[in-house]
């Protein structure tokens, strides 16, 4: 495990706090560990640049909420498809559970929150010296060049 690796899990694992993810009226609450840490672990930037090459991605969150986001990009809007999982225990037989809703999002202020977010957790780790300036940048690279692209895009 590389020095960004076991930084960037022992910031989440330390700085332990719940995250509220709202997508559209949804709110799922999700933790900086394990949740967070993981999507990292899966390299979050080069997904959210995927993402803005409209590529389909998927972000899990298996061990607080059961629930899978599928984002889909369809041009300026983004389908998300959220899919709950899990087992519920109604009347002491267990069954397994699944539900699934889709919502449709602008593609700009997706792609804007999850860089922002990226960026944020990024600072947060270098200031509080759980990874260096460097490492800090290197992850983010990813993100970088999606925020190049998009200035140009807008003049």
């Amino acid at each position: 495990m590389s020095h960004f690796e076991m930084g960037i899990r022992r910031f989440c694992y330390e700085s332990y706090r719940p995250i509220l993810l709202e997508i559209g009226k949804e709110q799922i609450k999700v933790f900086l560990d394990p949740d967070i840490s993981m999507l990292l672990e899966e390299d979050l930037p080069t997904k959210i640049d995927q993402l803005s090459r409209e590529e389909t991605i998927h972000l899990e969150f298996v061990e607080s909420c059961c629930v899978t986001i599928e984002l889909v990009p369809l041009g300026n809007k983004i389908n998300c498809n959220l899919r709950y999982f899990g087992y519920s225990d109604s009347n002491k037989n267990f069954s397994l559970d699944s539900s699934y809703k889709q919502l449709q999002l602008n593609s700009k202020e997706v792609l804007e929150t999850l860089t922002n977010f990226c960026i944020k957790i990024g600072d947060m780790a270098t200031e509080t010296g759980y990874i260096t300036r460097q490492e800090r940048d290197d992850f983010i690279s990813p993100l970088e060049i999606h925020k190049i692209s998009s200035l140009k895009l807008e003049h």
